[in-house]
């Protein structure tokens, strides 16, 4: 009888997880508790993730595609969210994965029972069922709990305050002036969403960013890949010495930045910007328009909010007549069902990075539960589109299949590996002053997942 496996999560990560799995072996049907696939690709109004109805993937389709499912020649160089939305219903098709899949099913609890893993799942009707299986694999992605600081005064803004999840309708914002807290992807979105409606759009960021384009001059894609020569030195010396290979990196971005955006003024305090080690880079093909005509203007962090409309920034400027502040702030680490017995939440402490092995493993002293529950988008690398995750869908499966020669270590290796990443991730925030936390703790993925496909 087939190894049965469940998969938890139907976005990107959970259908790779599903075809890779089901094409070891394994018996393995996937849970979504939306009534579609594709994640955070279909634009939706609750309260979970989703794209904005005007999102354009910051990875080029010739980068972002999993290796046996190209993106469509008619599909844009950089891929808007309905045709990403479009592109995992059709990998779905490709390999006939919809009779695998699960909709309307939210997985409540996955608890340890009898040498089995069982899974509480409710359905829309709100009728509840238990299933079993030996394997499970969650795959609800990292963006669950969403991040708003405390600001200073905050109950003194007689405005509206709202994360970035909870932000529809750009038109509700006609002839307001908004303040968008935080300067990366999603703030963005928001910012070119509102721009042409709100009346004015300030964007707060306590630290520089790189503004890259998405084209280079030659109209190639800013992401296409670098002459294999270089990609070895690269690997080479981000091993050997990680310090350089940043150096390096910071110093083609920044010039590529100053050659595409030249007069980007002072006064925006975009630098210096944070290095990559610590800090993603920001396409701004679409935004920085609304830059330039003044539309969209870039300030300084929050001090404190003074009065019902006012804000005072940490330069000493008062915005005046804020009507709305949204949050662009993030997500803590989290997973969003219960999990038993509790040590297995890898998220023990709020804020901290997972107690997992690679990103992936619970390091748990029972060894059978090391080998059956795995974390899915919990680590990743700093490269670009699904390929890296294609890639840990597949070691995954071949660490559980009985017959395969991959294995995981023994759990004190296991346990020395979390202690020097958590040695890493507390060197590099401190040597490069990061102002946050998440984008260190994302980077180490398992850098022997490649070898460990088989």
């Amino acid at each position: 009888m087939a190894t049965s496996a469940a998969v938890i999560g139907g976005g990107p990560c959970g259908l790779m997880a599903l075809k890779n799995l089901r094409e070891d072996g394994f018996n393995a049907t996937l849970y979504e508790s939306r009534d579609w696939v594709g994640g955070l690709w279909k634009y939706s109004t609750d309260d979970a993730l989703s794209t904005a109805e005007n999102t354009i993937f910051n990875t080029s389709k010739y980068r972002a595609a999993v290796t046996d499912f190209p993106m469509p020649d008619d599909m844009d160089d950089f891929p808007t969210a309905p045709q990403l939305y479009k592109y995992w219903n059709d990998y779905c098709n490709h390999f006939q994965l919809w009779p695998h899949i699960k909709l309307g099913a939210k997985v409540l609890t996955v608890r340890r029972e009898q040498g089995q893993w069982a899974l509480d799942v409710a359905s829309n009707n709100g009728e509840s069922q238990t299933h079993y299986f030996d394997k499970v694999a969650i795959s609800t992605g990292p963006f669950t709990k969403p991040k708003q600081p405390k600001l200073e005064g905050i109950e003194k803004f007689s405005g509206t305050a709202i994360h970035g999840t909870k932000f529809h309708e750009p038109a509700k914002y006609t002839g307001k002036n908004v303040l968008i807290v935080g300067l990366h992807a999603s703030a963005s979105d928001v910012a070119c969403s509102l721009a042409g409606k709100a009346s004015k759009v300030f964007i707060s960021h306590r630290s520089g960013v790189v503004f890259i384009p998405r084209f280079a001059e030659d109209g190639s894609v800013f992401d296409k890949m670098p002459p294999l020569w270089f990609t070895l030195f690269s690997i080479y010396l981000s091993a050997i010495w990680p310090a350089a290979f940043y150096w390096i990196l910071d110093t083609l971005l920044g010039i590529a930045s100053k050659k595409a955006y030249p007069n980007i003024p002072p006064s925006w305090g975009l630098s210096p910007a944070p290095s990559i080690a610590v800090s993603s880079p920001l396409i701004t093909t679409e935004l920085y328009p609304h830059l330039e005509s003044g539309a969209c203007e870039p300030v300084p962090a929050i001090k404190r909010i003074t009065g019902p409309s006012t804000i005072e920034l940490t330069s000493g400027r008062t915005l005046p007549n804020i009507d709305t502040i949204i949050f662009c702030t993030g997500y803590d680490f989290s997973i969003p069902l219960t999990l038993s017995p509790q040590d297995l939440n890898p998220y023990p402490n709020p804020g901290d990075p997972p107690y997992l092995y690679r990103g992936i493993f619970p390091l748990h002293p029972d060894p059978e539960i090391r080998n059956s529950l795995a974390f899915i988008g919990q680590g990743a690398i700093p490269y670009p589109g699904f390929c890296q995750f294609e890639i840990l869908t597949m070691a995954i499966s071949q660490i559980w299949r009985a017959s395969s020669s991959a294995s995981l270590p023994p759990l004190p290796e296991m346990q020395a590996w979390h202690l020097n990443f958590l040695q890493w991730r507390h060197h590099t925030i401190r040597k490069y002053s990061a102002t946050s936390s998440f984008y260190v703790a994302i980077l180490p993925m398992a850098d022997h997942m490649i070898a460990s496909r088989g």
